[in-house]
């Protein structure tokens, strides 16, 4: 890397003072050009962008390369009072870009940047470009938007905050968050039931959730209970149990029943416990896939006259479900399938030791259907405060969809051509905005051979385009990773110049060097969608179509201090490297779930067009009816699906009021979920605004609900 040096220079005025920052720049000795002929062909954030991370650094990409030398060049960085930002400018290796990174987080509100030939011009003169972008105050993401839940977390337990995200993947969007050692009687009074996480309980506030428990018919899922909490849950503990074992329902009856018969896996330390008379066994753990029914998993003490149930799990949920799909954190960093570079797969592949996954279980989404029983028992124990409803995961109660995304490494025709094929299957007159056009995602290394005017018209209809992040395949830490990032959506920028910002990502050669530092990298360019969990390689899956991370719907990534990152996981389940010429098997996945095992997800594709799998997933989609989106479909449903809400429950004599806030980008695709059955009869009469409403009825996970349109506004149910 050629020497590169900052000279700080201070200007005053008795209006403003700023500090720039300066990198002296000139002209390879490719140009006899002037200063005055660089032009800025892009930069990030994106001019008026609205969401940046306060971890963002500010790149502007150059139509040149320059190199230091005697031409003055500045990027500045001012807050909307005028007061420059300290940070730290540099200059990229090959001279395409201009780099600020802020010396801390940016604070909320507005930004102007700035490049400069004349940095010490206060009117303005010598500006090369200029744009705004905001920051928006940070909502901690593990608030919920208010409800008859509440979700009680624990700073000693640093995966607490994922069960927010547990809530809002199962539909659950009606809950309260509050740290352990905020808990008051009067909190507590104020909600139907509690998920308490694992963790210390003080006497005192242990002494309250046993009175509200005994007192107020209050509802308690408690992981890993000790003491009073145990005895309340009618369950002894009894200290260390299975590791990272199996677990296996009891599906004969309610709230069990509809779970996935076969025993399943969970990750993490769990606790043995001991029921007691009285107490109900819901699932048992096991060491092995086929060993006999060992300790309770999870357990169920009913409730009687002012008494409210009581859920125990013998281990952590959230712990369960963050390894369970990101993989074993204790792997990370380290080659283990002898595949160069360090991949996703590496963190499950076990490399002579018993594999993270057990690939025998891949069929079945295993993490999906732990939630389920989750949400299978918070109606359950809910039921004498009235049926609770839930959102559908997809649109139009779609069962199954297909994540369309390309990797084009410079073909010459791929992306065009499979752009024209998806266009030209679509229905006539179908709509984008309601997934009925058949739409997927490319990203593109910059010598594809799509040129810029096709990648505006496919843009301009629905399609995704993106710049192909690449480390040339080697493995990278987070300097070299960010330095990627800047280079490939540079170039990207110099070649497509009007297309959207990019929100999606599938890096070449699906380098994962760290357990979760790519997905905080992510953000901070404003990629919110990751598809680098690649279901692969060939020989170690054999053709077997499933989950690698126990998963077919997106979730944000959690770090490895439990933070929630904004970026949601998204895997890639069908490879064409595996998968293509096997169309069989890819019917397989999508049976399963479209059929009576309800293994429903969002399927992630990958297509380089070497092969024809993109039109053998084409030609399944369309004939089971499957939508075919792109990732920032996915990504944009995701945001507001998660941003649709329930308002509070009211429950009298056999009716139900409760008011739905549905987020506009859901486009009138959402379905909302309400059982059919109370303790007061069935349902009846569904109104909508004091008028009936038409719905669907259907068993899902052994819970007949009504299924309708989610609209924002008053419903009341009536059960007889």
């Amino acid at each position: 890397m050629s020497r590169l040096f900052l000279d700080a220079h201070r200007l005053l005025s008795a209006a403003v003072a700023f500090i720039v920052l300066l990198v002296l720049v000139s002209s390879t000795n490719d140009y006899k050009k002037s200063p005055h002929e660089i032009q800025i062909v892009s930069h990030f954030p994106r001019d008026g962008a609205k969401s940046v991370s306060r971890d963002a650094t500010v790149v502007a990409w150059l139509d040149h390369p320059v190199k230091e030398g005697s031409n003055q060049l500045a990027l500045l960085l001012n807050d909307q009072q005028g007061v420059p930002i300290n940070g730290r400018f540099e200059l990229a290796v090959d001279g395409s870009s201009i780099t600020f990174e802020p010396e801390t987080k940016l604070a909320p509100g507005q930004y102007v940047a700035s490049v400069r030939e004349s940095p010490s011009a206060l009117d303005g003169s010598g500006n090369l470009s200029t744009w705004n972008f905001y920051v928006p105050e940070k909502k901690s993401l593990e608030l919920g938007p208010g409800g008859s839940i509440l979700l009680v977390t624990d700073d000693d337990n640093k995966f607490s905050a994922k069960y927010s995200e547990i809530l809002r993947l199962e539909g659950l969007n009606s809950f309260e968050t509050v740290n352990v050692d905020e808990l008051t009687p009067q909190l507590l009074r104020a909600h139907d039931l509690v998920i308490l996480s694992s963790g210390s309980v003080k006497p005192r506030t242990e002494k309250s959730i046993i009175d509200w428990v005994k007192n107020n018919q209050g509802n308690l899922i408690v992981m890993e209970p000790v003491g009073l909490l145990a005895k309340l849950a009618g369950v002894q503990n009894h200290g260390a149990g299975v590791s990272n074992g199996y677990f296996r329902v009891d599906t004969a009856q309610a709230p069990g029943s509809g779970i996935v018969t076969d025993s399943i896996q969970f990750h993490g330390e769990s606790s043995m416990l001991k029921a007691m008379s009285g107490t109900r066994t819901i699932a048992s753990l096991s060491s092995s896939a086929l060993g006999s029914a060992g300790s309770p998993a999870v357990t169920l003490r009913p409730g009687t006259g002012k008494e409210g149930y009581v859920v125990a799990y013998s281990f952590d949920l959230a712990e369960s479900t963050v390894l369970t799909r990101q993989g074993n954190p204790a792997w990370a960093g380290i080659e283990r399938d002898g595949i160069t570079p360090i991949r996703p797969n590496d963190l499950f592949f076990g490399a002579g030791d018993r594999d993270y996954l057990d690939l025998s279980k891949v069929h079945i989404p295993q993490s999906d259907e732990h939630l389920r029983l989750l949400s299978n028992l918070i109606g359950y124990i809910n039921q004498e405060n009235g049926p609770l409803p839930k959102f559908w995961y997809f649109p139009n109660f779609s069962k199954a969809v297909l994540v369309m995304a390309a990797d084009d490494h410079g073909t010459t025709t791929g992306t065009e051509n499979m752009f024209s094929r998806m266009s030209k299957l679509s229905p006539e007159g179908c709509s984008v905005d309601l997934w009925q056009c058949f739409r997927a995602t490319s990203w593109v290394f910059p010598e594809s051979g799509l040129n810029p005017v096709e990648a505006k018209n496919y843009s301009e209809i629905g399609f995704d385009i993106g710049a192909h992040a690449s480390t040339a395949c080697e493995d990278w830490n987070a300097k070299s990773l960010n330095a990627a990032f800047s280079e490939s959506l540079g170039e990207f920028r110099k070649k497509y110049r009007g297309l959207p910002q990019q929100t999606g990502s599938r890096l070449h050669c699906i380098t994962w060097s760290e357990w979760s530092t790519q997905a905080s990298i992510e953000r901070t360019w404003g990629i919110r969608m990751d598809m680098n969990y690649y279901y692969w390689p060939a020989d170690w899956i054999r053709e077997r179509a499933g989950f690698m991370t126990g998963s077919g719907l997106p979730m944000r990534f959690s770090d490895s201090n439990g933070d929630l990152i904004n970026v949601y996981q998204q895997e890639t389940h069908l490879v064409d490297e595996v998968f293509a010429g096997h169309p069989e098997q890819v019917e397989k996945l999508l049976e399963r779930a479209t059929g009576i095992e309800g293994f429903y997800g969002a399927f992630g594709t990958h297509f380089d067009f070497s092969t024809g799998f993109d039109a053998e997933v084409m030609e399944l989609a369309i004939r089971h009816s499957i939508p075919m989106v792109s990732a920032k479909q996915l990504l944009d449903w995701t945001d507001a699906r998660n941003a649709s809400s329930f308002e509070t429950a009211k429950w009298h004599q056999g009716e139900l009021s409760f008011a739905l806030d549905i987020a506009p980008g859901t486009h009138g695709m959402l379905k909302t979920m309400l059982p059919t059955q109370s303790v007061d009869g069935s349902l009846s009469v569904l109104r909508f605004r004091g008028e009936t409403i038409n719905f669907l009825v259907e068993t899902i996970k052994g819970v007949e609900y009504a299924i309708f349109e989610a609209a924002s506004g008053t419903y009341k149910a009536t059960y007889r």
